[in-house]
């Protein structure tokens, strides 16, 4: 008899044309993934956001740049420096590295540019440059005795109070053209065209914004009164005379290159005395210096001090001169690494300058050292 034995089960097998096709869909997958990643660090790294970046800069010597011509002068061997930052606007891929990065500060656009457009603010730091530079001469000529004549066109807004009535109306860097249509063209005006009519008096202000660029607005302010002179009218501002020209009895020039910005003014002004009295200014240190320079003497902060601190750091020099108000950020960004000073007038630099060992005393003394 013929039997026939039952078949066997077997398990369905997928071909192999099948079993080619998902490694490779697998492949396909995966390079889509690592394409659309590459094109997302790209973006990343090319499109811009309102951000801008603050990195530290460099160290730049400046004596040997002070140029005089009709009076004697006394190159020193150590020069000042005045320091720098690098400023440039972010993309989102540096955005995000540079709020990652102590030493990296990221800040909105505005609240370095304002209003302007980025040609306009590269226009407006030259003009902060110049004014800088025509002060820091100014103040020394007058520091060894000699008369000076400034010419200004307005005074710009360095510093707003918070909750006082200028931080309703003003914005950092407008330029106060005009007090009740009164011009202001004399050193420190502003404050004394405010003085009209004493606390709690409104007045219109004629101001320049974007600065630079000659148009104006007007604007109503109110003021109100000193907290240390009940009778003296503020609005809560810090003003920097622009000034645009000086008589001066020597012809002192600086070279500043293509630095713009106002935060070399002690510097500069520290770099023309050294170079205009025997002698060395810096008792030998290597000494760097930041800090905004008024006509009354005054040093005014300047922002990104980290950053140049760090670059004072790593360009190896001995002390770091720096406004008052900011001595804390500086010294938190490099330690015990540099010797840090900070300083709230010229008489205070000069002063801190004596203690290491040069010249400085005969400047404090009030000695002439230059001829008309």
């Amino acid at each position: 008899m013929l039997t026939v034995a039952p078949s066997s089960p077997v398990a369905a097998t997928p071909s192999a044309g099948v079993a080619a096709r998902r490694p490779r869909r697998r492949w396909i997958a995966l390079v889509v993934v690592v394409v659309a990643l590459g094109f997302a660090i790209l973006g990343a790294s090319l499109v811009p956001v309102p951000y801008v970046t603050l990195r530290p800069g460099s160290t730049r010597p400046v004596t040997e740049q002070v140029l005089v011509d009709g009076a004697p002068s006394y190159p020193p061997e150590e020069s000042i420096a005045y320091t720098t930052v690098s400023i440039g606007r972010a993309s989102l891929f540096e955005a995000l590295a540079g709020w990652l990065d102590d030493d990296v500060d990221v800040l909105p656009e505005a609240a370095v540019r304002g209003d302007r457009s980025e040609e306009e603010n590269r226009k407006f730091n030259f003009e902060l440059m110049d004014t800088s530079k025509l002060v820091a001469i100014s103040v020394a000529l007058e520091r060894l005795g000699h008369d000076v004549d400034i010419h200004t066109t307005g005074a710009i807004v360095r510093q707003i109070g918070e909750g006082t009535p200028a931080a309703e109306v003003l914005q950092l860097d407008d330029v106060i053209v005009a007090v009740d249509g009164n011009a202001v063209d004399a050193p420190e005006e502003v404050g004394e065209l405010l003085q009209e009519g004493g606390p709690g008096a409104t007045h219109t202000l004629t101001v320049e914004r974007p600065p630079g660029t000659g148009e104006t607005v007007d604007v109503e302010i109110s003021t109100i009164a000193s907290d240390t002179d009940p009778e003296r009218a503020l609005v809560g501002i810090v003003p920097l005379d622009r000034i645009v020209g000086a008589d001066l009895p020597v012809d002192v020039t600086i070279d500043s290159g293509t630095v713009g910005g106002p935060s070399a003014g002690l510097a500069f002004t520290l770099a023309v005395l050294d170079v205009l009295t025997p002698g060395e200014l810096t008792g030998g240190h290597r000494v760097a210096v930041t800090g905004t320079m008024a006509l009354d003497g005054t040093v005014g902060p300047v922002g990104g001090g980290a950053q140049k601190a760090i670059t004072v750091r790593d360009s190896d020099y001995d002390v770091f001169l720096v406004p008052l108000a900011e001595v804390d950020e500086v010294r938190e960004a490099v330690g015990d690494d540099v010797e840090v000073i900070g300083v709230g007038t010229l008489e205070d630099a000069l002063e801190a300058l004596d203690t290491l060992g040069g010249n400085a005393g005969s400047l404090l003394a009030g000695a002439s050292a230059v001829s008309p």
